[in-house]
């Protein structure tokens, strides 16, 4: 059908082609999502979870992760829940990498936001704002990982953006 678009005061009512659109957000008092981030396809490396949820200044959220992943195949020394590595993996010198330990689960507001740290359990800042993605920190090899996050988020007072993806 045809989209229609209006303001309530005063009212008024006009159509707007589809070809316009770029997003459809709406705006939702709490947003539940249950997700999961592979190792292998959401790495920091390659590509971020999108959550499909837009946060404003005015938005809440908490998270809480489980599972395992193992940032090497056959060494049991990179295997980790999503708080990531607490001490150096075989080899290293380091925990963490661009900041944060290794397989941690970590998030970004926006494409290119500040990377920051979720781990199992997470509560927004204030001031939030963007688009909600999701990856588990890895260095360059992350070809060789395995397993995935369970995560489960709640919003309040933010824009639900369809399916994450």
């Amino acid at each position: 059908g045809e989209l229609l678009r209006g303001k309530v005061d005063p009212f008024q009512l006009g159509s707007t082609p589809w070809s316009s659109i770029r997003v459809f957000a709406v705006r939702q008092k709490k947003i539940p999502r249950r997700v999961d981030v592979h190792s292998l396809r959401h790495s920091t490396q390659i590509e971020y979870f999108d959550t499909a949820i837009f946060f404003t200044a005015a938005s809440k959220a908490t998270a809480t992760a489980s599972g395992f992943t193992r940032l090497s195949w056959e060494t049991d020394g990179w295997a980790t829940d999503p708080n990531g590595l607490q001490k150096p993996g075989p080899n290293y010198k380091t925990n963490l990498v661009d900041g944060h330990p290794f397989g941690a689960l970590v998030g970004r507001f926006q494409s290119n936001g500040e990377v920051f740290f979720l781990g199992k359990s997470w509560t927004s800042k204030p001031g939030a704002n963007g688009r909600l993605f999701l990856a588990i920190n890895d260095n360059r090899h992350w070809q060789n990982n395995l397993g995935n996050y369970r995560v489960s988020l709640v919003a309040t007072d933010a824009y639900d953006l369809g399916d994450p993806q």
